[in-house]
């Protein structure tokens, strides 16, 4: 007979997460990757095949299966920003939904499918915690300030636990804090005073946070910490909502966003993103012995993965005898703006030029033939590979 089920789902998003990451520092693994790496299946060739790998358009195809250009999600910028929606608890903040998002996802096939089916998607970042589920309404998180919310796509009050996580303000007792090497210096190959991390400021540990609230809270995201929250929000809402209690799967989304800050801000070749990872791991095997409790003991399906890689910084690359350096398209499109009429402009994204096609017709210019053009010039770039 087969083995039963999954009763839980979980999907596990590392923003940023590069696929060496697991074997360079395989050696100092102890929780969640040690467990994953010695008991679960490593599809060591599994790369994402499309353009764009960024945060909005490589979650928007987790369980979807489709590439952004059928997602119609493209680019961070237009990805889940929406003005037509509020986020509750927090006014002027920016409002997110899955406006733009094309199609269906997993959690649409298995809503179809069972009626009983129950889902919560959680992340620091609106994008992690929106795409990966599509425009399915339901238990959708995210933080901003100082606390989980949602918007008004998905409900007009927050539930009593959410309240209550809020409440006990797990992130305003962080103001101030200093993040500290886990293991001890020798652990530890990297440089810890690489001048060009973090524009050249808080280049070595210890990183505090500042004593000021508002100036804490605005540099959370890229400390370790902010995972860790994160995944006790989520036990949380496991615990409320009664996820994996049944013998049909429920679904549990999990974006964990500090890599991605930390990668930006002191680079995937850095201590601190060594730290980070070491972390991370302990952060982890917590998190599933706590979900195993939750679920008690029935079969969980736990899936690891990332929405994009990133290259090392320039500047490491260049140290290191390779032809590296840093290439803006701005100025490029600035100047094929001005010979183009009024209303017809376009934008550069990291990796796509882009405008409203409709517009450009309108106003008598053929997309196709711009973008041949444009291909053809942007080719002879130094440092583009392809156009």
């Amino acid at each position: 007979a087969p083995p039963p089920g999954p009763a839980l789902v979980v999907l596990v998003t590392v923003d940023q997460m590069r696929g060496d990451y697991l074997t360079r520092w395989a050696g100092q693994w102890s929780g969640g990757y040690r467990r994953l790496l010695d008991h679960g299946a490593v599809f060591t060739h599994g790369m994402q095949d499309h353009a764009v790998t960024s945060t909005a358009p490589g979650h928007s195809t987790l369980l979807s299966g489709r590439e952004p250009a059928h997602t119609g999600i493209v680019l961070n910028e237009l990805g889940v920003p929406d003005s037509s929606v509020s986020i509750l608890g927090a006014p002027g903040a920016t409002g997110a939904s899955p406006r733009r998002f094309v199609g269906t996802t997993l959690a649409d096939w298995l809503a179809g499918s069972d009626s009983g089916f129950r889902f919560l998607s959680v992340s620091d970042k609106d994008r992690a915690a929106i795409l990966p589920i599509g425009r399915s309404r339901g238990p959708v998180y995210w933080f901003v300030g100082d606390r989980f919310t949602t918007s008004t796509w998905y409900a007009d009050t927050l539930p009593a636990w959410v309240t209550d996580w809020n409440a006990r303000r797990g992130a305003d007792r962080l103001v101030g804090a200093g993040w500290t090497l886990l293991l001890p210096d020798t652990a530890y190959a990297e440089p810890d005073d690489r001048p060009f991390e973090a524009g050249g400021r808080d280049v070595t540990f210890p990183h505090a946070l500042p004593r000021d609230t508002v100036a804490a809270l605005r540099m959370l995201s890229a400390r370790p910490w902010m995972d860790s929250l994160t995944l006790d929000f989520a036990l949380d809402g496991v615990r409320s909502l009664g996820l994996g209690r049944r013998s049909r799967p429920d679904l549990l989304v999990l974006g964990l966003s500090a890599t991605d800050y930390i990668g930006h801000r002191w680079g995937p070749g850095s201590r601190e993103m060594h730290d980070q990872q070491l972390r991370l791991d302990r952060y982890l095997g917590a998190f599933l012995d706590s979900l195993n409790v939750l679920v008690q003991g029935r079969p969980l399906l736990v899936v690891l993965t990332a929405d994009h890689g990133v290259t090392p910084y320039p500047e490491a690359a260049r140290a290191e005898g390779h032809d590296a350096g840093r290439l803006g398209l701005d100025a490029f499109v600035r100047g094929v703006n001005r010979t183009l009429p009024p209303g017809a402009a376009l934008s550069a994204g990291p990796g796509l030029i882009y405008g409203d096609t409709s517009r450009l017709r309108a106003v008598g210019v053929s997309p196709e033939s711009l973008a041949t053009t444009l291909m053809l010039r942007i080719r002879r770039v130094h440092g583009v590979v392809d156009a």
